[in-house]
């Protein structure tokens, strides 16, 4: 699962860029505010940031790379198989996925949170807990 959270910047102080949260819609701030290190953002310090937040189980804790373990995995022109959705809750009504569960497909291009997935001649995008690499 994935959350991707809103920040502008609130302020500079030696070394260090602050920035603030903005809500989305009705749902309250995720982390709030955030500093990082002045160094490792671009010049003009960037007035807004998209922050991605992923969740990490037991077992892959010992692996944390920076990306989704099925990002790592997935790249266009892997075949992949859509599956039930069972990581990151519900994101499309059940009978959306339905139409899909257990057709598989092409990956034609991914995302940080999902692949568009050429299914015979149409193509969906699909978040990566859908998604099941073919062996």
């Amino acid at each position: 699962m994935a959350l991707m959270a809103t920040f502008a910047l609130s302020g500079e102080t030696e070394g260090k860029a602050h920035y603030a949260e903005i809500p989305g819609g009705d749902r309250p701030a995720i982390v709030g505010t955030i500093s990082i290190d002045s160094q490792t953002l671009p010049k003009p310090t960037p007035p807004l940031l998209r922050i991605s937040l992923y969740f990490y189980d037991n077992a892959a804790r010992s692996d944390i790379s920076g990306e989704p373990p099925a990002r790592r995995v997935l790249k266009a022109g892997d075949e992949v198989t859509i599956v039930k959705n069972s990581q990151a809750g519900t994101r499309y009504p059940p009978e959306w996925l339905e139409q899909y569960l257990g057709h598989s497909g092409h990956v034609l291009w991914t995302t940080a949170d999902g692949a568009m997935v050429a299914l015979g001649r149409s193509a969906t995008w699909f978040p990566y807990a859908e998604l099941e690499a073919a062996s």
